[in-house]
């Protein structure tokens, strides 16, 4: 074999190493002439495309990705190249259907002679999972991973986006801001598990049953659900708080709508952990520029207006008004001085008495819990006990009452006054507290106040929460020879099924009733069907805030067994209800 041989021998030997070192890469690689042809494309190419070789060599690329992939994405990029530039760039695409793959793709110049570009090589590595991984830290930065809704920072950013767009146009843009109202007691009663699920049903209901033209942030990206030009958004920034955008607003009246059509989706319960869970939540909207001009300044408001709504009685909207900041600044002020006034034992119990109405003797008397402030003075419990319950200082503030109570209960035992029945109130977060049994115990035992003279009022709705859970815990209470007490009765639910199934000692006809009652009429109609209902279940009834001597005499009648109220006593420090105690 002579020398040329030889060298054409080896030249096609190492040619061979060539295509197996290049079709052994796991990146595609293919070879375009200037006519825009594949000269060589490697077998991980073959694979990507699902394409046979011969369906790819010596045609056009325009030919293999169609003409409208070739016009718009690839030709701009190999003319590029063909002038002498390497070019790079990521694109998504659909190989199979629902399957979204990412390449990026290197076209790099080929000079086989001279410094005019001869070839462009292509080669294309599948970036997918990294990319995916990019996206995931993306979500986890910006989207809530419970909700799949933009976060507090995401929102943010777009509430100043739209705000500095609405300062340019001269139109409005509206945030409107939500929280689930009683949100805890269902963390209470169920578990925080139950309440990441309930969390993530409201927001699946939400970007559901919106407004179908709006725009929802979700991760990937902003999805139109039609072809109309709205920028609205909704995103959970913390807890139970969502909030939503509607920019380019030119008549208020349309968030009226919005605002109704929010809560019109509570309606219907929530199904969690086999459950049937109802929920309400109260909205707060306020408007730029009209309510502010900045991110900060218009959350709050719309915060502001959102607790107007609490206040009103839930399930309900409020728009902001100026005067709201003022009532704002004092629920942070009242909150902050009761937090201290737990740590500075600024409360204190009155005691109001109880009688039997047939015979005129006492018979026991309601604790009820007072707060003195050193600036405020005396402290009404209406303007209190709510936001301790919203804050959950109630149960701190709960275990001093009946602490308390016992050992007062115990004291005027001792000096002879042991037949007295004394009833305590408890909060909806306190009976639901999975300690409340053991504190009971602790008191009693501490206190070594007689159990059977405890009574504990409960509300009906309080025991609507969770009843099975209710029915455990009052029989433990039962089984220590506490009584039970309904309060409020006729203000909440006021099912006779409760009845049956809570087996109260005692049941408290609200003083809504009785306080300035028609008598002859309606109130005197419903009044008289509780207490006889009450003596056929063998439950004793107590009519609170009787205030009349013609009341008492009504419910004397009727044969209602105890009173309480104005007529006979307002609540009393216990020195001056000690006084009550020596008089009868």
């Amino acid at each position: 074999m002579n020398r040329d041989d030889l060298i054409h021998k080896q030249l096609e030997h190492e040619l061979a190493l060539y295509k197996t070192m290049v079709n052994a890469s796991l990146d595609s690689i293919t070879l375009i002439d200037q006519n825009y042809t594949y000269r060589i494309v490697t077998d991980a190419y073959t694979k990507a495309r699902q394409l046979k070789k011969e369906e790819i060599l010596n045609r056009s690329v325009a030919d293999v990705w169609g003409k409208e992939i070739f016009e718009q994405v690839i030709k701009e990029k190999l003319d590029d190249c063909f002038s002498g530039k390497t070019v790079s760039h990521i694109a998504a695409y659909e190989f199979n259907k629902d399957e979204i793959n990412y390449i990026e793709t290197i076209y790099t110049p080929c000079f086989t002679s001279g410094s005019e570009t001869s070839y462009a090589v292509v080669i294309s590595h599948n970036v997918t999972q990294l990319k995916k991984s990019e996206e995931r830290i993306e979500s986890l930065a910006f989207y809530d991973a419970l909700t799949d809704l933009p976060s507090r920072p995401l929102f943010l950013d777009l509430l100043n986006r739209e705000i500095s767009i609405a300062k340019r146009t001269g139109k409005s843009v509206a945030v409107f801001f939500f929280d689930l109202d009683e949100f805890k007691k269902t963390n209470d009663s169920f578990g925080h598990s139950a309440g990441d699920q309930l969390l993530a049903n409201v927001g699946t209901r939400l970007k559901r049953y919106l407004r179908q033209s709006d725009i929802i942030a979700r991760p990937g990206g902003v999805i139109k659900l039609d072809h109309q030009n709205n920028t609205d958004y909704l995103a959970r920034i913390g807890g139970d708080e969502f909030t939503f955008i509607i920019p380019d607003i030119t008549d208020k009246k349309y968030t009226t709508g919005i605002a109704e059509r929010i809560l019109s989706l509570f309606k219907e319960p929530f199904k969690i952990l086999d459950r049937e869970i109802f929920i309400s939540t109260s909205i707060g909207i306020a408007f730029c520029p009209d309510d502010g001009n900045d991110v900060e300044t218009l959350l709050k408001n719309a915060d502001a207006a959102m607790y107007k709504a609490k206040e009103a009685g839930k399930n309900t909207y409020r728009y902001y008004s100026a005067d709201m900041n003022r009532k704002a600044k004092e629920r942070i002020q009242l909150e902050t001085k009761l937090r201290y006034a737990i740590k500075n034992h600024e409360f204190l119990l009155h005691y109001q008495p109880q009688y039997h109405i047939d015979t005129s003797r006492m018979t026991g008397m309601e604790a009820l819990i007072r707060w003195k402030d050193k600036e405020m003075g005396l402290v009404s419990p209406k303007d209190f006990i709510p936001l301790a319950e919203e804050t959950g200082m109630i149960i701190e503030i709960g275990d001093w009452a009946i602490h308390s109570a016992c050992r007062q209960g115990k004291i005027w035992h001792d000096k002879g006054f042991g037949n007295l029945n004394l009833a305590v109130n408890l909060s909806v977060r306190q009976f639901f507290d999975v300690h409340l049994v053991d504190k009971i115990k602790s008191a009693i035992a501490a206190t070594r106040f007689d159990p059977t003279c405890l009574e504990l009022e409960i509300t009906e709705t309080a025991m609507m929460h969770d009843t099975d859970r209710a029915i455990s815990i009052m029989k433990q209470l039962k089984e220590m020879g506490i009584k039970i007490s309904l309060d409020d009765f006729g203000t909440g639910y006021s099912s006779l099924v409760h009845l049956k199934l809570f087996h109260v000692d005692t049941l408290k006809i609200d003083q809504v009733f009785i306080r300035n009652a028609d008598l002859d009429g309606r109130d005197g109609a419903i009044i008289s069907s509780i207490i006889d209902m009450c003596h056929k279940l063998q439950i004793k009834t107590v009519a609170e805030g009787v205030e009349t001597l013609e009341g008492l005499s009504f419910l004397k009648e009727k044969n209602c067994q105890l009173a309480q109220g104005f007529f006979f006593s307002p609540p009393l420090p216990a020195e001056e209800f000690e006084d009550l105690l020596n008089f009868h």
